[in-house]
């Protein structure tokens, strides 16, 4: 029992942080083509 709630937790923490690194890469992409898209609206 508390072998499996040990392998669940680390199971969650590495969903977590798979997230985290999601929202992330998101987050950078969406600022990206922002910069992206400011640039070209200068010219």
């Amino acid at each position: 029992m508390t072998q499996r709630t040990i392998q669940l937790n680390q199971h969650g923490r590495s969903v977590v942080l798979l997230l985290v690194a999601l929202n992330s890469i998101c987050t950078f992409f969406s600022t990206f083509e922002k910069v992206l898209t400011d640039r070209e609206r200068v010219r």
